[in-house]
């Protein structure tokens, strides 16, 4: 009979501790809410880096009309200004590093193709170039977006730098600016863009 006692009182109290701790959280407060955002941060930094790059491999950079979707992704306030375009045939966004003084650091790996020069042309690099070009993300009253980057030249597909190529040549009047399209037109049409060419 005592002992029948004792395991009643011990059933009562873990009901009675069960009770007190669950009114002493309430259920309508996330926990974790704050680390939660800070775990999806990284990879919205990602996506924006993404993103821009996306854009920059359509082709947007190289058409001047196309500035406004990037204002979203960049504190820039116009489009910066360039000497060469970087043709690449694929690249890769690493993930960001770990915050620094409100900065995110972000790496993206580029499998170039070759450089079209403004002034002289384009030259091909060999088989297997990579560049690595580091983005710098900030933010103002929790917009983040890109602030700074190693190098600001365009970096389109190939297929979107034929266009361009093409386009340009349609509209040359200067003779020495038609030779230099058609030359580039010539090197970059040899070029594989596979993900498998080495």
């Amino acid at each position: 009979m005592l002992s029948i006692c004792r395991i009643l009182f011990a059933v009562a109290l873990l009901v009675s501790a069960s009770i007190l701790l669950h009114a002493q959280i309430p259920s309508d407060i996330p926990l974790s809410s704050t680390h939660s955002e800070e775990d999806a941060q990284p990879a919205q930094i990602h996506e924006l880096v993404s993103s821009y790059c996306r854009l920059d491999y359509e082709g947007a950079r190289l058409d001047p009309q196309a500035w406004s979707k990037f204002q979203s992704l960049v504190w820039w306030p116009s489009s910066p200004t360039y000497t060469q375009i970087d043709v690449v045939a694929r690249y890769a966004v690493d993930m960001p590093s770990d915050p620094s003084h409100g900065r995110y650091d972000v790496t993206v790996h580029y499998r170039l193709l070759g450089i079209y020069y403004l002034a002289t042309g384009y030259v091909r690099e060999p088989q297997g170039t990579t560049q690595d070009v580091g983005f710098s993300v900030t933010s103002q009253k929790s917009d983040w977006r890109i602030d700074d980057a190693d190098n600001t030249s365009p970096h389109p597909s190939r297929a979107a730098m034929l266009t361009w190529l093409n386009k340009k040549l349609s509209t040359a009047q200067d003779p020495d600016a038609k030779t230099r399209y058609q030359n580039a037109l010539k090197l970059l049409q040899a070029q594989s863009a596979s993900p498998f060419a080495r």
